[in-house]
């Protein structure tokens, strides 16, 4: 099956404007080759088409660019109409023109309300923090559609749209309190968030687009480029011994037991925090994660045992708020001496930004499940095991988690000596 974009030139209006079609023929053996022409939207002058090419010829039209774009966009949602109803068997050629026409149909909805009608529907699946991701993404398209003062026309969205979105998010600056004081600080969004909302308009667009509405397929032109990602900081086993004396501080000794609880099972914080007898059977915990729903099933070591019977196996003796949460654990870390100079690493577009650190000052619940991935790991457990505890689905968000400590690597290299090294006679 061929398809070709072409012209009636002897169908031009008074202007000499004619519309494009998207022709598409089929020849099968022993059947005489069969043809239909799928009108699009799109109008050229005849005189600036070049059959050969199938394109406005660049010297003859000032949009040249732009109009042969969008031919190529109508081309490819052709292709991938075929392809679609390929899929399902054989089928007319008539079937290619509706479905085309059905894709293409005026939408009478704005983009935000096709956006809205979109997070209704993610509502039913998704969780309150499985959300986060789109609630976000339409924040900064709303002030991205102010900015730049033009209505965002869903089948306007190309790799053009993309790359100036990313260069607005780039721009972006969000203000914070100062944890020590009440002075607001001006941070730019990090480039892994950045990197968050372009992938997840994609998820937006491909939905879309697998209903039938027009999306302009030239975005997936654009390549979503991932930055470098800077090495991970975790604890480090020693540090992780000094978190297990109890402290005569009963706010700070609530906290201690929440992080180590996170250390020695790789809970997330609102998992951990909901835990209840009921949960734990045979020395397991056995509960859905609140943020994915995936089914966790993690058995007791010494260390979650001791602060689960502690609290009589219900968490919520323990729990403070998520923000508070993470300041009281700088707060503790700084406490019991995790606090030896380091230097973090990020990354703005392709310049490498250092900031000189104390360790307890960039600690947070989040460490707790990355202690334990890694400690896992560096004991030998496979991988495949951890993620059965953790309820991650797939490798590559679980490697987010991984940390290679200090340790590991000299340990690494004392086997290699044990293996290699030359024996002298």
């Amino acid at each position: 099956m061929n398809t070709r974009l072409m012209i009636e030139a002897t169908k031009a209006n008074k202007a000499g404007d004619c519309t494009v079609y998207v022709e598409v023929s089929v020849s099968r053996l022993g059947e005489k080759k069969k043809t239909i022409r799928i009108p699009t939207l799109i109008k050229v002058n005849a005189d600036s088409w070049s059959p050969k090419s199938q394109s406005v010829i660049r010297t003859k039209a000032k949009d040249y660019y732009k109009v042969n774009q969008m031919l190529n966009a109508q081309k490819e949602l052709v292709t991938d109409i075929i392809a679609e109803l390929s899929q399902k068997g054989r089928f007319q050629l008539s079937e290619i023109k509706q479905r085309y026409a059905e894709k293409t149909s005026p939408v009478t909805l704005g983009f935000f309300d096709i956006y809205d009608e979109f997070l209704k529907l993610k509502d039913r699946t998704l969780t309150r923090n499985g959300m986060k991701d789109f609630k976000t993404l339409r924040t900064h398209l709303l002030a991205f559609e102010k900015y730049r003062k033009d209505t965002i026309i869903l089948s306007e969205i190309d790799n053009i749209f993309f790359e100036k979105f990313e260069i607005y998010l780039s721009q972006v600056k969000i203000e914070m309190k100062s944890k020590d004081s009440d002075e607001v600080i001006t941070k730019h969004l990090a480039d892994s968030t950045i990197l968050k909302n372009l992938q997840t308009l994609r998820v937006f667009l491909n939905g879309q687009h697998d209903k039938g509405l027009p999306v302009n397929l030239a975005y997936k032109k654009y390549t979503i480029k991932t930055k470098p990602v800077p090495a991970l900081i975790t604890l480090e086993e020693d540090e992780y011994r000094m978190l297990l004396n109890r402290l005569d501080n009963e706010r700070l000794e609530n906290v201690r037991k929440m992080f180590v609880l996170q250390c020695s099972t790789g809970l997330r914080y609102s998992d951990a925090i909901k835990i209840r007898k009921s949960h734990v059977r045979n020395d397991t915990i056995f509960m859905n994660s609140t943020k994915t729903r995936q089914k966790l099933q993690i058995p007791l070591n010494y260390n979650a045992r001791e602060i689960l019977t502690e609290c009589n196996y219900d968490t919520s003796a323990i729990t403070i708020s998520n923000q508070k949460y993470n300041d009281y654990i700088k707060e503790l870390c700084e406490h019991v001496g995790i606090s030896q100079p380091i230097m973090k690493i990020s990354y703005r577009g392709n310049k490498e930004v250092q900031e000189s650190l104390k360790k307890h000052e960039i600690m947070s619940s989040h460490h707790g499940r990355r202690f334990f991935i890694t400690q896992n790991l560096i004991n030998g457990v496979r991988p495949e095991v951890i993620m059965s505890m953790t309820g991650h689905v797939d490798f590559r968000s679980f490697k987010k988690y991984i940390a290679i400590t200090d340790k590991a690597r000299v340990n690494a290299m004392d086997i290699w000596n044990k293996n290699f090294a030359v024996k002298e006679n």
